[in-house]
């Protein structure tokens, strides 16, 4: 039996567990107590809601699988602007890392039904697929004319440098943020400390790595993404 009950207490404890990415209900009791009292009590579920809104987030799904919670607003203090993405980036590094964003959650969801589909479960993403996603992407933007009031236009340095990177180059310059396998790479750490991804296979080669998405990436995409960006990330439009 749960031996948690509806306070605004345990409203904060369970909005505090939500922030915390790397947890996972199937291995927290009182994440999963907390859990399974906002989904059976709507009472409590208005608690956590009114602590989340005066936290300036939003819930975006509650499962089994957990909290889901987003920045509110572009004020919100946990909202990610492109200045406090990685110190000693330039700007079209910057643009070019958060379109590498786009492209890696492309990757895992390649088609639009397959993004609203809970029972399709994504398969595992190499870094190299995620590489060539990217190139793909920064080409389609680059092509676009143009690409439309939902593609940000400070992108746009990121994908004209993309687009003029070749697509392999010698290891010792992968690591590089000016490499596409250097900008997938530091995307995918981002994603993976924010619980989007988990590596799934390491390797020597960094383009063999691969990695797997979460149901946090899903939820995210389907109710955050700017639509027109990532139609073009998936190649369904030009």
């Amino acid at each position: 039996m749960s031996t948690v009950h509806a306070s605004v207490r345990n409203a904060a404890r369970l909005a505090y567990k939500a922030l915390h990415t790397s947890l996972a209900p199937a291995n927290d009791l009182e994440y999963r107590e907390l859990l399974a009292l906002y989904r059976a009590d709507p009472g409590f579920a208005a608690q956590v809601q009114d602590v989340a809104a005066g936290l300036e987030l939003v819930i975006l799904d509650a499962s089994e699988r957990g909290l889901i919670v987003a920045p509110a607003s572009r004020e919100s203090r946990f909202a990610v602007r492109m200045t406090d993405i990685r110190l000693g980036l330039s700007a079209e590094q910057k643009a070019a890392l958060l379109l590498a964003h786009v492209a890696v959650a492309a990757a895992f969801f390649p088609t639009t039904d397959a993004l609203d589909d809970d029972g399709y479960t994504p398969v595992p993403v190499s870094v190299g697929g995620c590489r060539d996603a990217l190139h793909a992407l920064a080409r389609r933007l680059k092509e676009a004319a143009p690409p439309g009031a939902d593609v940000p236009p400070e992108l746009a340095p990121g994908w004209e440098m993309l687009a003029a990177l070749p697509i392999t180059v010698p290891a010792s310059q992968r690591a590089s943020p000016g490499s596409l396998v250097g900008v997938v790479r530091l995307a995918l750490a981002h994603m993976e400390r924010g619980g989007l991804v988990r590596l799934d296979r390491d390797a020597e080669e960094e383009a063999a790595m691969t990695y797997t998405a979460t149901h946090r990436l899903r939820v995210q995409l389907r109710e955050l993404a700017l639509r027109r960006l990532y139609e073009i990330a998936q190649g369904t439009r030009a």
